[in-house]
C-alpha cells in the first residue's frame, strides 16, 4: 500500500486537473447564460406529454431579454409523435407555420368554408391559420414524426393557448367549462350526452390509430410535389423546402431558401424559411440580414455560432464606467466622456433542439463540428425586402468598392486589400476554422 507522502503529488495533480475542468465548464455555462440570444433545450416547457408523443414550447423570447421584444409575439414549438399516432383535434389562438423535420403525416384542417387534408412528408411547409381546428396523424408504421412549429400569437402577445373540443381530464374539453343549461340549449339534448361525447376522452392528447384508418384518411389527402403545392390550384397547401433549388451548394454543404415569391402562403405572416446543411468541419460565410430577425432551430448535429452584438457591448461599457466612477467625487470624472463604438461576441455550442436568435443587422456565423454535419432550419421574421449581405467569400459585399474607395478607406496597400478580399474563392458555405489546406475550391452561387 502506498504511503500518504507518496500519494500527495498524485492527489494534488488530480485536484488541479479537476479544478481546471470545473473552471472551463463554469466559464462555458456562464457564456451560455449571459447570451440572451441562445435558448438551450431546458428553456422549453412540455404542456402535452404521453408515451405516444409530446409537444414542447419555448419560453417567450422577451422573457429572456428586452432585446428580443421585436419577436415577442412568436413561439417555437417542437412536436414529436410515435408511429401510427394522432394528436387529437384542437385549435390555437395563433397562426402556425408547420415544418416537417422527419417522418410523414396526414393533417386535416376544419375551416369555416370547408375541410382540407394534406399528406405531409419530410421537408414540407404548411401554414395553418389561427382558429382552424386541426388534427395530425403520423402515418408511418415505423418512423417517428418530428415537426417544428412557428406560432405567431394573436390574443395575448407571446401567450400561446391550445383549445381542445374533445377532451377529458388532460386535456380538458372547452365544452365542459360552459354552464350545463347552455350546453343543453346549444346541442338541444341532455347534458350527460354532451358530456359523454366531448368530455370523457381518457387517452390523453395522443391516440393510436389503426393502419386501415390511416390508409383511408391518406387516400383522400393531397400532397406536395417537386416543391410546388397541388391542391385544386391553390397555394395554401404544402410546399417542400428540401426540393427547392439551392441558393448555395458545394462540397461544404447546401443552403435552400423559400420566401413569399415561392410560397405565397408565407406573405401574410411576412416570413421566409431556409434550411442549411453544413458539412462536418465547414461553416457558413459570415453575413447579416438587412431587415429580418432570424429564429434558428438546430435539427441535427453539433457545432457553434458566433454573433457580434453592439447592445451587449454598450451595456458592458456602461457597467465598467459606473464601477470606475464609484470611487470618484462629484461630477469631475464624468466630464468629457465619449461612448465608443464596440461589439461583444456572443456564442454558444449548438446541439439538436437548441434555438437561437439573430437580430437584423447583426453579423454572425454558424460552424459545424468536425465529427458530424450541422442541420438548421431558420425562420426569417420581417422578411419583406430583406437582403442578405455576405461579409466573406466570393460575394463579399466589400468587393463592390472600387479602387478609389478602397484607397480612401483601407490603410493597407491595394495589393494587400485585394489579396484579403479575393483569397476566399468559395461562396456561402466555406471550409471551417479547422483542417484548412492551401487553396480553395469553387462553390456555386445561384443568386
Amino acid at each position: 500500500m502506498a504511503k500518504p507522502a507518496a500519494m500527495l503529488p498524485i492527489l494534488l495533480f488530480l485536484l488541479s486537473t479537476s479544478s481546471l475542468a470545473l473552471s472551463y465548464e463554469t466559464q462555458e455555462t456562464k457564456e451560455s447564460r449571459d447570451n440572451p440570444y441562445y435558448f438551450p433545450e431546458e428553456r422549453f416547457s412540455t404542456p402535452l406529454s404521453t408515451q405516444e408523443g409530446k409537444l414542447r414550447i419555448i419560453q417567450r423570447f422577451s422573457e429572456q431579454s428586452h432585446l428580443l421584444r421585436r419577436i415577442e409575439n412568436y413561439r417555437i414549438a417542437l412536436l414529436e409523435a410515435n408511429p401510427s399516432t394522432a394528436l387529437i383535434p384542437n385549435h390555437y389562438d395563433a397562426d402556425n407555420l408547420v415544418f416537417v423535420v422527419e417522418g410523414s403525416a396526414t393533417i386535416t384542417l376544419l375551416r369555416k368554408e370547408n375541410r382540407e387534408s394534406y399528406n405531409l412528408r419530410r421537408g414540407d411547409l404548411l401554414r395553418v391559420r389561427a382558429g382552424s381546428t386541426a388534427y395530425i396523424i403520423n402515418n408511418d408504421k415505423k418512423e417517428k414524426l418530428y415537426i417544428v412549429n412557428l406560432f405567431e400569437t394573436i390574443s395575448v402577445p407571446g401567450q400561446l393557448q391550445a383549445f381542445f373540443g374533445i377532451g377529458g381530464q388532460n386535456p380538458e374539453s372547452y365544452y365542459m367549462s360552459f354552464s350545463r343549461h347552455i350546453l343543453e340549449a346549444a346541442f338541444n339534448t341532455e347534458y350527460d350526452k354532451v358530456r359523454r361525447v366531448f368530455g370523457q376522452h381518457q387517452e390523453g392528447p395522443f391516440v393510436r390509430v389503426s393502419e386501415e384508418k390511416i390508409k383511408e384518411l391518406a387516400r383522400h389527402a393531397s400532397s406536395s410535389r417537386g416543391g410546388q403545392s397541388h391542391y385544386e390550384g391553390r397555394s395554401r397547401g404544402p410546399f417542400n423546402l428540401y426540393e427547392q433549388r439551392p441558393t448555395y451548394s458545394n462540397q461544404h454543404g447546401r443552403l435552400q431558401e423559400v420566401d413569399a415569391n415561392d410560397y405565397p402562403a408565407l406573405r401574410d405572416q411576412d416570413i421566409a424559411v431556409s434550411y442549411a446543411n453544413i458539412r462536418r468541419g465547414s461553416m457558413e460565410a459570415p453575413y447579416y440580414n438587412s431587415r429580418a430577425t432570424k429564429v434558428a432551430v438546430v435539427l441535427d448535429g453539433t457545432g457553434y455560432f458566433e454573433m457580434m452584438c453592439p447592445h451587449l457591448a454598450g451595456r458592458r461599457s456602461r457597467e465598467e464606467g459606473e464601477q470606475e466612477r464609484q470611487g470618484e467625487e462629484g461630477e469631475q470624472g464624468r466630464q468629457g466622456e465619449e461612448e465608443s463604438v464596440s461589439y461583444q461576441k456572443v456564442s454558444a455550442k449548438l446541439s439538436p433542439g437548441d434555438v437561437y436568435v439573430v437580430p437584423a443587422g447583426h453579423p454572425f456565423v454558424n460552424v459545424a463540428d468536425e465529427g458530424q454535419d450541422l442541420r438548421i432550419v431558420c425562420f426569417e421574421i420581417n422578411a419583406e425586402d430583406n437582403k442578405k449581405y455576405m461579409l466573406a467569400g466570393r460575394d463579399n459585399i466589400f468587393k463592390k468598392l472600387n479602387t478609389e474607395e478602397r484607397e480612401i478607406f483601407f490603410k493597407e496597400s491595394e495589393r494587400e486589400v485585394q489579396h484579403v478580399l479575393n483569397a476566399q474563392r468559395d461562396a456561402g458555405l466555406l471550409e471551417g476554422p479547422k483542417g484548412r489546406t492551401e487553396g480553395g475550391s469553387e462553390g456555386r452561387s445561384d443568386h
